[in-house]
């Protein structure tokens, strides 16, 4: 009897292998999903794609595959925003607030438009990486857009979740400041003897903390609280899938063990780029 009980708790906690498929769950995917996506995200993204390409190879000397890695970089800039402020709207939505259920089953306008933004900027990173990286690399980063297409798309499917890609999706933020390191060590050397730089770089340590090393414990806190919670609601209990229930937390905790590993990095850097501006700093002294 207790083995029973047991493995009926850990099924409620972290699913079971049976899937509700039906003909709406597939209709929910192409309407909310599938369609979006290809129609009303995907052709901005591209045309700030190849606006940026236009004008940087108007302004600059850089030709081939160095101009496409710059012009995809650059021209993620906005979507960067449009996803940090989806993302943060939704998160701090009060109705998100009121029990595990809100969280569970309920969803909004800024919750489907950041995972299907989501969704379209990975496909458009997708396509441009193939022609711009090489294995290894490739490997990894096609791996990550894959899985996070199949968990964003899985929330359409199972119709419940939705919020959570969105606490998760503040992440985000650390991009902004993530991007001109990128940019400063291929194309632009003497940006690291400016001030500015060194602010930029601090900030992403800073939000790599707030961000990352804070966001992602909390999370996952959080959906084994309501985890739980679920479970061990009789009158309220509503079984899932085990992608649901084992590969979403999962995907959160390897992004916080990488998150770890790249903090660490993030943190040697910001010592070396202290290191370079106040070496600058004393070059113009002596001038």
């Amino acid at each position: 009897m207790t083995t029973n009980t047991s493995s009926l708790t850990f099924q409620r906690i972290f699913g079971s292998s049976t899937i509700d498929e039906n003909v709406a769950s597939w209709n929910r995917v192409f309407e909310k999903c599938a369609k979006p996506v290809c129609l009303y995200y995907i052709p901005p993204l591209l045309a700030c794609y190849f606006v940026t390409h236009i004008l940087l190879s108007k302004t600059t000397d850089w030709k081939d595959l160095k101009l496409q890695r710059l012009a995809g970089q650059v021209s993620m800039y906005p979507a960067f925003f449009v996803l940090i402020i989806t993302s943060h709207v939704a998160t701090m939505d009060q109705q998100f607030w009121t029990g595990h259920e809100a969280r569970f089953q309920a969803s909004d306008w800024w919750c489907d438009t950041f995972a299907n933004f989501y969704i379209a900027v990975n496909i458009v990173q997708a396509l441009g990486q193939i022609q711009t990286e090489k294995p290894p690399l490739l490997y990894q980063l096609m791996a990550h857009h894959v899985l996070s297409i199949f968990c964003y798309s899985c929330g359409f499917y199972f119709d419940r979740f939705r919020w959570w890609t969105t606490l998760a999706g503040c992440c985000e933020l650390t991009n902004l400041f993530l991007v001109p390191v990128f940019m400063s060590k291929d194309y632009f050397p003497e940006w690291r003897k400016e001030y500015w730089f060194l602010i930029s770089s601090k900030f992403l340590w800073w939000t790599f903390v707030s961000h990352r090393m804070i966001l992602f414990p909390c999370w996952l806190g959080l959906w084994a609280k309501d985890r739980v919670e679920n479970a061990t609601s009789e009158d309220h209990y509503v079984r899932i899938h085990w992608i649901e229930g084992s590969i979403y937390p999962l995907t959160i905790l390897g992004l916080f063990l990488l998150s770890i590993v790249w903090l660490i990095q993030i943190d040697r850097g910001l010592k070396k780029q202290q290191k370079i501006y106040n070496e600058a700093q004393q070059e113009k002294k002596k001038l």
